[in-house]
């Protein structure tokens, strides 16, 4: 069977023919050499959401807008599937072993390409790396799970030289996360939509004070968070669990919010444990103390209040409507506040308050 000189064509018709590859064949193409790389890239492409997952079995996923039932999924396993037939590719100089699968869930398919992950994710990031500058689009959003401080910190200093930002950051550490990690990432990654950081445990001795100006932002064991932080930020969406603000800061927040701060807020939601007797057991008391020299009028019903805040494409909340007050600022917004005691079934003495803003016009 002949075949086709096809780098021998100008660049013009060249890149017309490349065009037409699917997706899998773009990358094996680009991979050939530096010369069908750039080539690759010169080509008008619609702009794919690129997402990155990094954990045990990672995922580099692309969405097209022109197909969105459809994604091309390039999978990092630690074990590859021995009853398909593998395929060697190179990239940046190393062999792999490789093969495509594809499977349909619904109306929705899935295409793969697998290649065996390594500790260190180094072939992972370099594709990543490789398919940004090919389809010259930057990671929309990245995300890691149960990896340790050592992995968590490489990763999020490479994603800071990679790109200026990311719209969503999804951060799921193991216990053994440190202080320094947690600065590298409050202070350096700037995220343009949501951010998750979801903490194991406490990590003593480290407070934040700066403000965070990300639209969406839920954080575990936000103990390091402080006031002064919340007070300094630009939020929309603000979920705080395992914090350690009072009720006079909860009661401060409102202040500050009544005279204009954050005026884009529209939920906060923050969680505090306590343990024992406290003056919290007394909900009468503890409600007294968050609303303290603050206007409150009882809540009623109004069907032109949303019942769910959305905090990014991925989660939604629903609002409670039972016990709640409203606050209302000058220009006529109103926040409502309606606050939960509960004890957790399996510690008899821990109790959870749960401390609601929902702000609607």
């Amino acid at each position: 069977m002949s075949r086709f000189p096809l780098l021998r064509l100008p660049t013009l018709p060249l890149l017309n023919c490349i065009q037409y590859l699917k997706v899998f064949e773009i990358i094996d193409f680009s991979l050939l050499s530096k010369r069908t790389k750039a080539l690759v890239s010169l080509v008008n492409w619609n702009h794919p959401d690129i997402h990155a997952n990094f954990y045990e079995n990672s995922k580099l996923c692309l969405k097209f807008p022109n197909d969105p039932g459809l994604q091309w999924i390039l999978d990092f396993r630690v074990e590859l599937d021995d009853e398909l037939d593998h395929f060697i590719r190179e990239i940046d100089g190393n062999q792999f072993p490789s093969y495509i699968d594809s499977a349909l869930h619904g109306p929705k398919a899935f295409h793969y390409l697998t290649f065996p992950n390594d500790d260190n994710f180094e072939t992972m990031r370099k594709m990543v790396e490789h398919i940004s500058v090919v389809f010259r689009t930057p990671i929309a959003s990245l995300s890691t799970h149960r990896l340790n401080d050592q992995l968590t910190m490489s990763i999020v200093k490479w994603l800071s030289t990679l790109q200026s930002s990311v719209v969503d950051l999804d951060i799921d550490t193991t216990d053994d996360i440190t202080a320094p990690t947690l600065l590298f990432i409050l202070d350096n990654i700037k995220v343009t939509d949501h951010f998750c950081l979801d903490l194991k445990m406490n990590t003593p001795d480290f407070e934040y004070h700066k403000g965070i100006d990300i639209p969406s932002v839920i954080l575990s064991h936000s103990h390091c968070i402080t006031l002064n932080s919340i007070l300094n930020s630009s939020y929309r969406v603000l979920v705080l669990d395992e914090s350690n603000l009072t009720l006079h800061d909860i009661n401060t927040l409102l202040k500050c919010w009544l005279k204009g701060s954050n005026p884009q807020l529209e939920y906060c939601s923050i969680r505090r444990s306590m343990k024992g007797k406290a003056i919290e057991d007394d909900i009468d008391e503890a409600f007294q103390i968050i609303t303290k020299d603050l206007e409150i009028r009882e809540h009623v019903e109004n069907e032109k209040r949303p019942m769910q805040i959305v905090t990014n494409r991925k989660l939604t909340y629903s609002l409670p409507n039972d016990l709640c007050y409203d606050i209302v600022r000058d220009d006529g917004t109103i926040g409502t506040i309606p606050q939960t005691y509960f004890s957790r079934s399996d510690e008899p003495d821990l109790v959870l308050h749960y401390f609601y803003l929902h702000v609607w016009d």
